[in-house]
């Protein structure tokens, strides 16, 4: 299985690394126009009655959303737990991506919905956050 991952060094460039061993140092992402970006930074609180269990993401499914040909996903940043992912069509459209989050936490849950880019090595790089230490490529 052909792994290809990303690790930010310095805060500033990014290297690509193969299997093989194979260096490539970026200043920015060599996707093709896509940015990885945050589309939406939301919290969710499964505590009873803190009015915050279910989150709308339907703002989110229409056309037009997203990079096409890009990927999503819905990450939630205490555990770094990816609940959600997909990719974006031709239209922009988010496929797959669920109408409402609703938390199954008893805590305060911090959640980003975010669009990812591929580029010519199949990696897919995501926005920056606490849990982009290693982004793995489409083939994983």
């Amino acid at each position: 299985m052909k792994k290809i991952w990303t690790k930010i060094l310095s805060g500033i460039r990014k290297v690509v690394v193969s299997d093989d061993g194979m260096p490539i140092v970026c200043d920015e992402c060599p996707c093709d126009g896509c940015e990885p970006e945050t589309l939406y930074d939301f919290l969710v609180d499964g505590r009873e009655g803190s009015g915050l269990t279910k989150v709308s993401l339907i703002p989110w499914t229409g056309e037009g959303i997203g990079y096409p040909d890009g990927y999503w996903r819905l990450l939630e940043t205490s555990d770094c737990y990816v609940y959600a992912t997909g990719e974006i069509d031709k239209n922009g459209v988010l496929v797959g991506l669920p109408r409402y989050f609703v938390s199954e936490y008893h805590y305060m849950g911090h959640m980003l919905l975010q669009q990812g880019c591929e580029d010519e090595f199949g990696v897919i790089h995501w926005p920056a956050s606490a849990c982009d230490t290693f982004n793995y490529s489409k083939e994983d």
